[in-house]
């Protein structure tokens, strides 16, 4: 019988990830620094260097063959800052548009509690379908848990606020930064923060997960389903 051939997806999902960090956050700062090096103007070293983010999502789009939501929402925000910026001629708005953008997307998972699913429930399962971890977390059952455990719905709901609260708060400190520190300064601090945030959030939420036992609720749950399918 043919080995399973599921490692090739895994590994690219994981170095997916990977690179959209890579030009998604340490590529514009470092673009950033490297153009000023150069004498290029504050304005227009912060465009260019936010020039490979669009490349990257325009890449991503045509191999998958269609534009995601968050990519399209990134690139509206993107061009609006730029247009705005040269209307103001404010290096400090172009560089509060990633607090604009945070906010915008903390605002989002809130509201996503309104829907069929909450965000936090559907990026964790998109994050971890392509990595090992789907063996242990079995992300192919959480639909059937979400409709048949309250408990289950309320985690992720929880989960939800949690990081739409947190992305929110990350977007003030975002905004008062680009205002209050000396431009040159704000673009390694802002690609800091967004580990610290990062970081942060997963810590509270782990923490969390684990306090409520989520995933020995998924345990549970596989287990009780290939019991009832097994044979008596």
């Amino acid at each position: 019988m043919a080995e399973p051939r599921s490692t090739p997806r895994q590994n690219s999902g994981l170095g997916g990830q990977i690179g959209m960090i890579v030009t998604d956050l340490v590529v514009p700062v470092a673009g950033f620094y490297i153009l000023r090096g150069f004498g290029v103007d504050q304005m227009l070293a912060l465009i260019f260097a936010g020039s490979p983010t669009v490349v990257a999502i325009g890449i991503r789009s045509i191999r998958q063959r269609k534009v995601g939501a968050l990519g399209l929402f990134v690139l509206i925000v993107l061009a609006g800052s730029v247009l705005l910026s040269f209307v103001t001629g404010s290096p400090r708005f172009l560089l509060a548009k990633e607090g604009w953008f945070t906010g915008a997307i903390g605002v989002a998972f809130l509201v996503s509690l309104r829907f069929r699913r909450p965000v936090a429930f559907t990026f964790a399962r998109t994050m971890i379908e392509p990595t090992p971890m789907t063996t242990r977390l079995r992300p192919d059952l959480w639909d059937e848990i979400w409709d048949a455990d309250a408990a289950f719905r309320s985690i992720w709901r929880t989960a939800t606020v949690l990081w739409g609260v947190g992305m929110i708060a990350d977007a003030i400190v975002r905004v008062v930064m680009a205002y209050a520190l000396p431009v040159d300064l704000v673009p390694v601090i802002a690609g800091a923060l967004w580990a610290v945030t990062f970081v942060v959030l997963q810590i509270v939420q782990h923490r969390y997960f684990t306090r409520v036992g989520l995933w020995r609720r998924v345990s549970e749950y596989a287990t009780a389903r290939t019991d009832q399918k097994s044979p008596e």
